[in-house]
Parts: C-alpha cells; structure tokens; sequence
C-alpha cells in the first residue's frame, strides 16, 4: 500500500537546511522532461512554498534552482490553457511579486538557462549565482508579453536593460556578470555551496533589521511600483489580449500604485 503521494511527481522539492538561528528552504524545480517550465501546477506549487516559507518562523530565507542543467525555460508553452491561460497568469504575477517582495533573503542558483519567466524568477531574488552554463533571455517582446523591465531596470540598468528585453536575445554568463544581474560566478556543481554561503551570513544579521533593509531597497528604489505596473500589464494581456497604446486607460491601478 502507498505511504502517500511519489516524491518524484512534485513539480517542486522542497527540502531545507539547517543554518543558524533556523533553516533554509530549497526549492528546486524538477521537470527535467520539459525543461522545468513553468506549469500551473509548478506555479501552483512555487505560491504555496512560499506562503508556507513565510509563515514557519523556523524558516530564514529561501533558495531557488532548477534539475537537470537547467534553471527554467520559461512558462510552459505545451500545457493546454483550457481558460486561455488565466490562471496561470494570476499564479505568474503573484510568484513575482510574493518573490519579490517577501521579506525573506532569496537566492536564484543559475545551473543552466533561465528563459522568459524563468528569467523573471531569477530576477525575483536578492542575489543570483551561476554556474559556467547559465544564461538568460528576456523574450516577452516576442510572445507579445509586456514583461521583462520591473526588475532588470533596477538590476542592470536603463540601457542594458533595453537591449536585453526589446531584443529578446540571450545573455551569456560573462555578460550577467559584467552588467551585475549575477553578484557570485562558481564553477559547475558549486552553485548550491556559494548560495548558502552567503545566506548564512546574512541570516546572521538581525533578522527584523535584513527584512526591513529589504523593504526600504524595494520602495525607495521604485521597484514595488514597477512589478506592480508590470503585473497588470501582463494580467492585461491574459484577458484581452495586446495592449491599445493607452496604457494609463487600460490600468488604472498603475496611476494608484498599490501598497502590500
């Protein structure tokens, strides 16, 4: 008789590791068959982590990666979307931003390309590592999705951050490490270690005053009203398609940013 549900069939591992003071979660995307694309039921899987990660008190900060040399290749673009792709919309643009701006420090391990929402995962967290086969690409201008500028702006700035996003071409490592989007590059198989080194420092600080700096980074540099921005443009185009030019009309909520 089964002892419940094949650890295998989870879209997302989450194991932990014990640090000072608590643990930390690492959730690791396995759907090496696809690429570990991002599916409903993966987003699905990522919200809960990460409700989950923020209501253990034990937990005191979160690591992101992928299986099989690969960080994500982006939204699953094979998945049947019976509701024309809705729901996983809402699940993307909660991921991103609950990543965002969680008050937990996140690191993105890069083991391998991180493409489209892949990218934007990455981009999520507080620090990136990457090993030598890491890149990335921002291809919303190709699948008619307005994403892709929330986060890179403030990560690489105006310039690069228009070059990578309205040409959707792929960024080598040596370039993610030029522009700053990658803070640590290891050699292959040390992603993991680098991570958790620099979690455990930082988990080692106040753990009220880390959260705070967070928040602070996040509202002073405008990043909390740029993902929002982002988010109802994307939301925009999941119920109507393209975006019309006028922007202000279409999101209103975009002139009233919103506060968590």
């Amino acid at each position: 008789m089964s002892g419940g549900p094949d650890p295998r069939d989870r879209p997302l591992q989450v194991t932990h590791q014990p640090v000072e003071g608590g643990r930390l979660a690492v959730l690791t995307m396995d759907r090496p068959d696809a690429r570990n694309a991002l599916s409903t039921a993966l987003l699905a899987a990522w919200v809960d982590a990460v409700d989950e990660a923020e209501g253990d008190p034990d937990v005191v900060g979160v690591i992101a990666t992928g299986t099989g040399g690969v960080f994500s290749a982006g939204a699953d673009v094979r998945e049947s979307l019976p509701d024309g792709g809705r729901r996983r919309t809402e699940l993307l643009t909660t991921l991103f931003e609950r990543l965002t701006l969680t008050p937990l420090p996140t690191v993105a391990v890069l083991v391998g390309p991180a493409i489209g929402a892949g990218a934007e995962l990455a981009a999520a967290c507080d620090l990136r590592v990457a090993e030598p086969a890491a890149w990335v690409r921002f291809p919303g201008a190709i699948h008619a999705r307005p994403i892709g500028t929330a986060r890179t702006l403030g990560l690489v700035g105006l310039g690069t951050a228009k070059d990578w996003v309205l040409s959707s071409r792929d960024v080598d490592r040596d370039e993610l490490v030029a522009t700053g989007f990658v803070q640590r590059a290891v050699p292959s198989g040390e992603g993991m270690d680098a991570a958790l080194a620099w979690l455990r420092q930082v988990v080692g600080r106040d753990r009220d005053t880390v959260s705070l700096l967070k928040r602070m980074f996040n509202d002073s540099s405008g990043l909390r009203d740029r993902v929002m921005f982002e988010n109802d443009a994307l939301r925009a185009t999941a119920e109507s398609g393209p975006l019309p030019p006028g922007l202000d009309v279409d999101l209103p909520r975009t002139v009233r940013p919103r506060r968590r």
